[in-house]
């Protein structure tokens, strides 16, 4: 979790940062809750920062389905090791600015409006290793990023949460879709299920008993 949550993080920065070929725009990945003015990076740039600020569950694309099944001249039905799991990250960019002059906080909301194009022109990325890849790259990562609008009292329960005072700010929400690891070793793969029929009125099984056969 720990590799793709960094791996995805570095993408956006990248994908932010060289978007429409503007090299002024600079996205630093810190925490805005413990950021400072003394902070080294501060001192010659005047950032976006990209901070995670909640990491939930997707229960909504959650699966229970613990089984696969492969249609072939010999059809298996392979069985996972857990079910796939799938993560929504709320992804704070702020505009960031030590110096607090009007030319400085319009340079922010400028910044602040350079991030927003890019995710309002592309907000779905396939990404296998950090790099943006096809759609049909085998064990890719899916990225879908979608802008939340907050209320007031939410924007307040939010940066109160930070300990900060408020700052120029969108709030993304990035679902992480994992492809299962289709890695079975160590595990048994049913090959073969024979159902067995019960005769109530005999109190017997109608017919031959056969066993499960599993494939080695």
């Amino acid at each position: 979790m720990a590799d793709l949550l960094k791996q995805s993080l570095n993408f956006l920065k990248a994908k932010v940062d060289t978007y429409n070929g503007n090299t002024s725009i600079v996205v630093e990945i810190s925490n805005i809750s413990t950021l400072n003015d003394g902070d080294e990076f501060l001192e010659s740039t005047s950032p976006i920062v990209l901070s995670i600020v909640n990491i939930e569950e997707d229960i909504t694309a959650k699966t229970p389905d613990l089984y696969k099944k492969h249609i072939g001249q010999n059809p298996i039905i392979e069985k996972f090791k857990n079910p796939t799991q799938y993560f929504i990250t709320s992804l704070l960019f702020t505009a960031y600015n030590k110096v607090q002059t009007n030319n400085k906080y319009l340079d922010g909301i400028s910044k602040l409006e350079h991030v927003i194009r890019c995710f309002q022109e592309q907000k779905v990325f396939y990404v296998k290793g950090g790099i943006e890849v096809p759609p049909d790259t085998a064990g890719h990562t899916k990225l879908i990023l979608d802008l939340e609008s907050l209320k007031f009292n939410e924007l307040n329960q939010l940066w109160s949460m930070l300990g900060n005072k408020y700052m120029p700010s969108v709030l993304y929400k990035m679902r992480i879709i994992s492809i299962q690891n289709d890695n079975l070793e160590g595990d048994r793969v049913i090959e073969k299920i024979k159902i067995q029929l019960w005769d109530n009125d005999q109190n017997d099984l109608a017919g031959q008993i056969e066993e499960t056969k599993f494939k080695p």
